[in-house]
């Protein structure tokens, strides 16, 4: 028994306590090298529960169903000596038992108890971001930094969090102090950077947003778990300066390519960015085909609408229909079963299903019937996670649809908020004067 570098009892060696908070730190930094460093953790001692919790958290923070129970199954039989530890026991076996809104609150409740817990809070945040949970996403880390000693090493990466949360509250300026806060803590934050990316993006600053992460790329294009992530974030916002060649270029080097793991938080980038592209009649040749063939090798079982709706995506742009009206059986299915406790089963429900059928009517050309399953719950979406900027592709297929079915003063409507939001936005101004 001994204690991490917050202070917080845990089982384990000494130098299997030190690797664990090297891991620790590395998932701070959104460094592959955490996955090294728990390994080195157990190598050092087997019992170290907290090691084996953290490896489960990163199968289960995937939002794919194989590797979150491969990564759970890495706690089986472990025995949590501290009420820490039976804690985070407890937190992984109700996630993947399907209720992650249940998971979040446990993990709020270890951090009433330890707030200086960084795995509870990087974990909590990221589950949070999987729920579109935006309240917490900002209150987790700002409950917590009133704990934190102004020196601490870590604080600045809590300071990250929040500016993330804060600019999905829609407070940019103070997202924005947080978030330069962070960087002057730690200039290689990539969230803090990617926070910031995201202010620029609801604000409708493409060339901001573009400044700023030339001026950072020797921060976040190295290897991380957000290189794909950001460079999505420079696509988009070569995209809205009316530039998809350079968007195309961005995609190819670093979005998806021969060289990409084929895991869903990369394709759902992918995915996302070649669709806006096809909203726009902009043609992706091959690339289209080599990711609807990505997400038709994943398994079918209904885990993560998020996800799923990107698969829908992609199919349809590829011109599989019928395999994408496929996943929209499997949620309809999926839908009618039986309501435990599943938050997947919620957000299917509530936005999930209509928002795929919206999708499959897109793809058949039935554009008043996309309308008509999109509008109802265009203002529903965060119940199936994600960030405002990666739901915005379904805002603006509703967009796009309106336009199509001919509802001009609905495609108006819409044109006119997003202007109200993005007052700068060069795209929002060009439907705008389409929808008169």
């Amino acid at each position: 028994m001994g204690h991490d570098k917050q202070g917080l009892e845990m089982t384990g060696t000494g130098a299997a306590i030190a690797a664990y908070d090297r891991a620790v730190d590395s998932l701070l930094r959104m460094q592959p090298e955490v996955v090294v460093h728990s390994v080195a953790a157990l190598a050092e001692d087997a019992d170290c529960v907290m090691a084996r919790v953290l490896q489960a958290y990163l199968g289960l923070m995937s939002s794919e169903a194989a590797e979150s129970r491969a990564g759970a199954a890495r706690v089986a039989g472990a025995v949590g000596r501290t009420a820490r530890e039976q804690a985070h026991l407890e937190v992984v076996a109700v996630w993947l038992g399907g209720d992650w809104h249940k998971a979040a609150r446990l993990l709020d409740a270890i951090l009433a108890e330890d707030p200086m817990d960084s795995l509870a809070l990087s974990v909590g945040h990221q589950l949070d971001f999987l729920l579109g949970d935006a309240a917490n996403l900002k209150g987790r880390p700002s409950r917590a930094l009133a704990a934190w000693p102004t020196g601490h090493d870590h604080r600045g990466f809590i300071l990250g969090m929040q500016a993330f949360g804060l600019g999905e509250t829609g407070d940019y300026d103070r997202a924005q102090a947080a978030g330069h806060d962070a960087l002057a803590a730690h200039g290689e934050d990539v969230w803090a950077i990617h926070a910031l990316a995201h202010v620029h993006e609801m604000r409708g600053e493409p060339e901001a947003g573009l400044s700023l992460l030339d001026g950072q790329r020797a921060n976040w294009d190295a290897n991380n778990f957000l290189k794909v992530h950001t460079s999505w974030h420079a696509a988009i916002f070569a995209l809205d300066l009316g530039d998809p060649d350079r968007a195309l270029e961005v995609y190819d080097a670093a979005v998806f390519n021969a060289q990409s793991r084929g895991i869903a938080m990369e394709m759902l980038d992918g995915t996302s960015l070649l669709w806006r592209l096809h909203l726009d009649g902009v043609e992706a040749g091959p690339r289209w085909a080599v990711l609807a063939e990505a997400w038709a090798g994943k398994p079918t079982e209904p885990w993560y609408v998020f996800n799923d709706l990107h698969a829908i995506m992609a199919l349809i742009a590829a011109g599989r229909q019928a395999e994408a009206e496929a996943v929209l059986a499997r949620l309809e299915a999926f839908a009618q079963g039986p309501n435990l406790p599943r938050s997947n089963h919620l957000a299917v429900a509530s936005a999930g299903l209509a928002v795929a059928r919206g999708l499959i009517a897109y793809g058949r050309g039935d554009f008043e019937a996309s309308v008509a399953a999109l509008a109802p719950v265009r203002h529903q979406l965060a119940i199936f996670g994600g960030s405002h900027a990666q739901r915005d592709v379904w805002q603006r297929t509703l967009l796009v649809a309106a336009e199509k079915a001919g509802a001009k003063a609905f495609a108006h409507q819409l044109a006119r908020e997003r202007l109200d939001l993005r007052p700068t936005s060069a795209w929002a101004r060009s439907k705008l004067a389409l929808s008169r």
